[in-house]
């Protein structure tokens, strides 16, 4: 081989060296002898969200880890050991972008081996852009967005069912509960959601599920997150006095609508707003008069299945009772399949406990979890939803009651007044 050919292989082989390189510029080193699962995540501590989440969410997260480590940790097959969990949680101020640059420190300074996600989906649907990123695989609890799971992303997955299915379990309640005469006969449907991932698609399961229980859309209204004046649109549905109102905001958002709806004389048959019954603050928000015999959605139930027993034991260890906190089973059995996937996987390597998260089917507080792909919701096709159980619920004497199906209620049924 003469000098110039020589230093034209040379090059070529330094050049393709380079390219692998850059193809990886992006993934952390690898941990050696790994001495602890490290897991990372943010939360809405402070800001818009922390009306349903707030620091309730990272004391229940951060009693989660501890009490694992007293169990002993999670039984990693390579290390030939349980591991203990060192579970790294930043407030990211309800705030997206802010999500985005603590997942970055989370990849890069904190060097995690998993993340758990954040509260909601409009910061998840930015936030996840960075575990697709670095290739660690992230586990949602709360986000429920089709949006964020028709993207293609190979490291994403989300416990929730997605939120246009929430308006299934209300629908089939209102139908059965029509049928047997323990509601009046309703026959139409306003729906009113606010312009963000989830709030959205919550509405578009309003608005075409209502078939499910016979009812006509007589309205669909669109209000800018964070809306606070809803004074046109109570006037427009006035007219057509709806016999159901279906508010698919977040429950700052409707509080506000609520109030505003009883001061100018707008009194549904039924005011079902999801987000009511998710957060333990919602009552005292718009207060007894009008708080009472509002509907909703909640994740908890009188579970009978799974941990259960851990994970009441940890519901009292952060002061919870009732139904308190709606989503706090949600967050419970996202964080546990993410440590199922990893003793399945028998390591920390993350393209293994992806692999075991695709594959992931177990009993946990309402049933077998499994996470789905390539099929489609609200006409997307999407990858990695899960399929957790939500339940109708009720304010009633201040308390959130489940009200559907027969098996899990806690009361039945009250019209409002």
């Amino acid at each position: 081989m003469d000098m110039r050919s020589h230093t034209l292989t040379v090059g070529l082989m330094l050049l393709i060296g380079a390219l692998f390189a850059g193809s990886h510029a992006f993934a952390p080193a690898a941990r050696a002898q790994a001495r602890e699962i490290r897991i990372g995540g943010t939360i809405a501590v402070t800001g818009t969200f922390s009306v349903e989440w707030g620091p309730t969410a990272k004391n229940f997260m951060d009693e989660w880890a501890k009490m694992m480590n007293e169990r002993g940790g999670v039984f990693v097959k390579e290390a030939n050991a349980k591991l203990p969990i060192k579970l790294i949680l930043y407030d990211d101020g309800s705030s997206a972008d802010r999500a985005v640059e603590l997942y970055e420190r989370l990849a890069t300074t904190d060097k995690v081996d998993f993340f758990t996600g954040p509260a909601t989906s409009p910061i998840t649907i930015k936030a996840s852009t960075v575990a697709e990123k670095y290739g660690i695989p992230m586990v949602t609890a709360e986000a429920n967005s089709p949006a964020i799971f028709a993207r293609g992303f190979k490291w994403l997955v989300g416990a929730d069912r997605p939120a246009p299915q929430w308006a299934e379990d209300y629908y089939a309640m209102v139908k059965a509960l029509m049928d047997s005469g323990a509601m009046p006969r309703l026959k139409t449907v306003a729906v009113i959601q606010e312009n963000t991932p989830h709030t959205m698609d919550v509405g578009w399961g309003g608005v075409n599920r209502a078939t499910i229980a016979g009812l006509t859309v007589v309205a669909t209204e669109t209000v800018p997150p964070s809306a606070t004046d809803f004074s046109a649109i109570i006037g427009k549905l006035k007219a057509v006095n709806p016999d159901i109102i279906y508010v698919a905001t977040w429950a700052g958002t409707a509080a506000a609508f609520a109030k505003q709806a009883f001061e100018l004389g707008l009194k549904p048959k039924e005011l079902h707003i999801p987000h009511s019954t998710i957060t333990e603050k919602y009552y005292s928000m718009v207060g007894a008069s009008i708080g009472e015999g509002i509907t909703g959605t909640t994740h908890e139930a009188i579970f009978k299945k799974g941990d259960k027993d851990a994970y009441f034991a940890l519901r009292k260890r952060v002061g919870l009772s009732g139904f308190e906190a709606g989503w706090t089973s949600l967050r419970f059995i996202a964080l546990e399949a993410l440590t199922k996937a990893i003793e399945r996987a028998g390591s920390l390597d993350r393209a293994k406990v992806m692999a075991a998260l695709r594959d992931l089917k177990y009993e946990t507080l309402h049933g077998q979890l499994a996470f789905s792909f390539g099929i489609e919701v609200a006409g997307k096709k999407v990858d990695g939803v899960g399929n957790k159980v939500v339940f109708p619920a009720q304010w009633q004497n201040g308390k959130i009651e489940v009200i559907w199906p027969a098996e899990v209620a806690t009361a039945k049924y009250r019209p409002r007044q």
